[in-house]
């Protein structure tokens, strides 16, 4: 079934959760059809997500999957509609960008129809081609730059002496390869920020590091 955009909106008879049902187990839906219908319905429902789930006995994962892809842009859902891609792929396909939609329709494309890694093929397509998200951007400054703040910061009377000696050894663990965790992404950022906010680093540094101030500004997207 190739989908058209004015195909998108379709109606079922009868009440909200009759329709909902409906318009789960309907056979002759595309997938962007079967997500208008099922987000237009689970509304008006005015159920949870998993009073609905257990009305259409699924997984609330799979009925917030595709929820998310009923708020697509026409012209992306009609794609995934014509590719019908599996349901394991669902939920990243909703929180993609067209470019990444298109990317990972494409991985699906070239690596067959294996439905067990399709999500893992997916992810790994939209990644590519995705904007790094700040933590990326954060977990990309060089050892180099972390270490010279170190220094920086000590001179300048600012952090205390446990961030201090934390950047000395994230950067030490960057010269290693380590990625970091979680947690310490987010202290670093922390950081970062602070050394932002008390002008260790600015744009027009009067220090002889601006390529350093400009790559630590450039990850945090200042």
């Amino acid at each position: 079934m190739t989908t058209n955009e004015q195909d998108l909106d379709v109606r079922f008879d009868g009440e909200p959760l009759e329709a909902l049902s409906a318009a789960w187990i309907d056979p002759d839906l595309s997938l962007g059809q079967r997500a208008r219908a099922v987000s237009r319905y689970y509304t008006e429902s005015h159920l949870t997500l998993e009073g609905a789930a257990r009305v259409l006995e699924a997984s609330p994962a799979l009925l917030e999957a595709l929820l998310g892809l009923a708020t697509l842009d026409d012209d992306d859902l009609v794609l995934l509609s014509d590719a019908n891609p599996p349901k394991t792929t669902w939920l990243l396909f909703a929180n993609a960008d067209s470019g990444g939609i298109r990317a990972g329709l494409r991985s699906l494309e070239l690596s067959g129809s294996d439905e067990e890694s399709a999500a893992a093929r997916v992810y790994d397509a939209i990644r590519e081609v995705a904007a790094p998200s700040i933590e990326d951007r954060i977990a990309g400054i060089s050892s180099k730059t972390l270490g010279h703040l170190s220094h920086k910061a000590k001179e300048y009377a600012v952090l205390s002496p446990k961030a201090r000696m934390f950047l000395v050894d994230i950067a030490k663990k960057k010269t290693l390869g380590t990625v970091l965790t979680e947690k310490q992404l987010a202290w670093l950022t922390s950081i970062l920020s602070e050394l932002v906010e008390r002008d260790v680093v600015c744009r027009d540094s009067p220090d002889n590091d601006q390529a350093e101030c400009d790559e630590v500004l450039a990850a945090l997207g200042r």
